[in-house]
């Protein structure tokens, strides 16, 4: 399954970073945070992947970016390619539909090459989606603590909960007699419940809503060897740090899209290599 495939990776690459692939198109006016004028993105991508794959131990491509004229192929040579040079691939596509819908998207992603797709559980269908992965053969990664300022609400949200799951106590709060739980809570809870290889939690910052007690909490009801796929780790990579107070060194996967894709100074190679450098030095600590 995934989780022995992104474990070999880390082994084999001595590196838990992986490369974010969601490259804009200059008409979609990002500036240097996208495409040249004139880039070929299929070519692009492709060399992206090969300067970054000594030091990455995985590639996820954001399916939001690859929806132009053949994308769809151009993914399944980059998974092909990424593969080859011994990554796993993370289709970034974030399901969130009825069961069939889902399931026609995990058969998809499948057939690009993946090895996993990120879920959104918006509909409640964890255990659907879970079992469907595991009949295709593809992990599941499921949202879970976002940190974009939104997911604030969101994560408080109060849903109903059945006292004969294992919550613990203090996690429980009394509405009209009925107990509930936050709603980031029986998240964490139903991933590990059902099966779920992987869950993604936003890096902490003092720049946004996640706080270590949450992912304390978090980790209290998936354990550490659950893979947590961590976005958003600023270029000092110090966000990452308080992850591996939680969970094994080794199953974090750290993911740098924009200044791992659009260094200012360094090549591809160089970035990839200093982030490995510096995220292995980071966990390592926590060895």
């Amino acid at each position: 399954m995934f989780r022995e495939k992104w474990l070999k990776a880390v082994k084999e690459k001595d590196s838990v970073l992986c490369a974010g692939l969601d490259p804009a198109e200059y008409e979609m006016g990002r500036g240097p945070k996208g495409l040249p004028e004139g880039t070929n993105k299929a070519e692009w991508a492709k060399d992206y992947v090969r300067n970054v794959a000594p030091y990455c131990a995985a590639v996820k491509p954001n399916f939001q970016y690859w929806k132009g004229e053949g994308d769809v192929e151009t993914l399944k040579e980059i998974s092909k390619l990424a593969h080859e040079l011994g990554m796993v691939v993370i289709d970034d596509s974030k399901l969130a539909d009825i069961g069939s819908t889902n399931e026609a998207g995990v058969y998809y992603a499948a057939k690009r090459g993946a090895d996993a797709v990120t879920y959104s559980p918006f509909a409640g269908n964890i255990q659907e989606v879970g079992e469907q992965g595991e009949k295709l053969g593809v992990g599941i990664i499921s949202m879970c603590l976002m940190s974009n300022p939104q997911y604030e609400a969101e994560k408080n949200k109060l849903v109903s909960a059945d006292l004969e799951e294992e919550y613990k106590t203090r996690n429980i709060i009394m509405v009209d007699s009925a107990p509930h739980v936050k709603q980031y809570v029986k998240l964490a809870h139903d991933a590990n419940k059902y099966g779920i290889e992987g869950i993604v939690i936003g890096a902490p910052s003092k720049k946004n809503h996640i706080m270590e007690q949450e992912i304390e909490t978090i980790n209290e009801y998936v354990g550490e060897n659950m893979l947590v796929l961590l976005p958003g780790v600023g270029a000092q990579g110090g966000e990452a740090e308080k992850i591996w107070e939680y969970f094994g060194p080794d199953n974090v996967i750290v993911n740098v899209g924009r200044s791992l894709m659009f260094p200012k100074d360094l090549t591809h190679e160089e970035t990839a290599k200093n982030y490995r450098s510096m995220l292995n030095e980071l966990r390592n600590k926590k060895a």
